[in-house]
């Protein structure tokens, strides 16, 4: 049996690890992925299994109409009452339908709600496109871990939190616009890390301009990005800069082509982001609010003081009475003391350690968690609103116990983390706390 020549071996074992790195079989270190890849598919099935029933709820559009008309001439009617998640699926509806988007719930941008009026369309249910980018934001969340800690296994860590999260099970099931902001804000943040060529910034500016356009608090983060873009390319920032500012600005104004297409010009459109503006703005931040809850709620799960009245009817006499008033403090149910209060800390030590390091990457991400944080902290917010900053804290938390592995006793630190997880899969099981506890 003649032997193969060592040439054609060499060939073939290079054409081999060729085909491992292209397909993703292999990280940069040269480490096999088959096993974090196997894993990451089960993190993937346990989400599916794990998601609200309401992913399967029915939606019936003559009845949010009717309920969306009588909403507008009987406000105060609670038999009529439109929650957000019911008038976005049914302006996702109109809007799919041809109505242009100043016409019915302006005060947000379209995109978010044309896919889930999409989702309507195709599916049947509004909520089915936004479940998917729900299982979409843990894969391109795996890659952008993965591309921060250089560390297969360790960066299925940040992934399995998110999956684990309550407030992103629930928004991934449902018609609200925060899932939508957040894929394409990890998918903006993965392509702009280690970026290396123009392609990947204007990726990075299309992503994050459709993130905008779902949400409108994901110009948070527009600072953060600017300062990344300065640091990571300093002779050729302004280059650079002007790429992705016009990009995403395309991009956001694109979102828009139905309101275009209904005749209305450029004018038209500024003085509709205008209204918008003026509108989110009044409504966080013209009215009386305490400030720092956001931060009290990622800390402690208490969303902050409440009292409940407890009000008699008596149908016959056509009296109302107040028969008894409880004070306490209003609790998010989604609250996870195992990891939203550990986000924080993450996000402090990862910062000093960027700066002591010059790790613009990590910079950036810390940046991001920040950026997004301290705005929400000085208007008035809700407890959705800390969704975007949790795939970054579980990141920066899992950068922080990979500098700690580093130093400690490996036996010691995977036990401990062991410990760890097994406490965050029973909590994750438990029923949800109580959303009031009374003084």
């Amino acid at each position: 049996m003649t032997e193969q020549p060592a040439g054609s071996k060499l060939l073939l074992v290079g054409i081999w690890r060729r085909l491992r790195k292209e397909l993703f079989l292999e990280d940069p270190r040269g480490r096999s992925l088959i096993l974090p890849v196997i894993l990451l598919f089960g993190i993937a099935v346990l989400f599916c299994i794990s998601l609200p029933p309401s992913l399967h709820s029915y939606y019936s559009y003559p009845d949010l109409e009717r309920r969306y008309d009588k909403w507008l001439t009987d406000p105060g009617n609670l038999d009529y009452f439109m929650r957000d998640r019911d008038l976005y699926a049914y302006a996702g509806w109109k809007y799919v339908n041809g109505i242009s988007p100043e016409q019915i719930n302006f005060e947000h941008p379209p995109f978010a709600k044309y896919l889930i009026g999409l989702s309507w369309i195709a599916f049947g249910n509004p909520n089915i496109i936004g479940a998917g980018l729900g299982l979409a934001s843990l894969f391109v969340f795996y890659e952008l871990s993965r591309k921060l800690l250089r560390q297969s296994l360790l960066a299925l860590l940040p992934v399995y939190l998110l999956s684990l999260d309550k407030l992103f099970l629930e928004f991934s099931s449902d018609s609200m616009l925060d899932i939508y902001l957040v894929f394409f804000l990890i998918l903006s943040t993965l392509l702009l890390i280690g970026m290396k060529t123009d392609a990947e910034v204007i990726g990075g500016a299309i992503s994050y301009g459709l993130a905008c356009a779902s949400k409108l608090i994901g110009l948070y983060a527009f600072p953060a990005v600017i300062v990344y873009l300065v640091l990571k390319r300093r002779n050729g920032a302004l280059r650079y800069l002007t790429e992705f500012v016009l990009t995403f600005a395309l991009t956001y104004t694109a979102t828009y082509i139905c309101f275009f297409l209904s005749g209305h010009g450029l004018q038209d459109f500024l003085e509709l982001q205008w209204r918008m503006f003026t509108f989110q703005s009044e409504l966080r931040y013209d009215r009386p609010f305490s400030p720092g809850r956001p931060l009290l709620t990622l800390l402690t799960g208490i969303i902050g003081p409440e009292t409940r009245y407890v009000i008699h009817v008596d149908i016959v006499a056509q009296e109302a009475k107040t028969t008894m008033i409880e004070h306490g403090l209003a609790i998010s149910d989604q609250f996870n003391p195992l990891t939203w209060p550990l986000c924080f800390s993450g996000a402090i030590l990862s910062s000093y350690e960027a700066i002591k390091a010059r790790k613009h990457e990590l910079l950036h991400l810390c940046m991001l968690f920040f950026s997004i944080l301290i705005p929400i902290n000085i208007g008035q917010s809700f407890v959705w609103y800390l969704l975007p900053l949790l795939p970054i804290g579980f990141l920066l938390l899992t950068n922080v116990l990979g500098e700690i592995s580093e130093k400690s006793k490996r036996r010691t630190f995977l036990f401990l983390l062991a410990l760890y997880l097994i406490a965050l899969s029973v909590w994750s099981r438990l029923a949800p706390l109580p959303q009031f506890m009374k003084l």
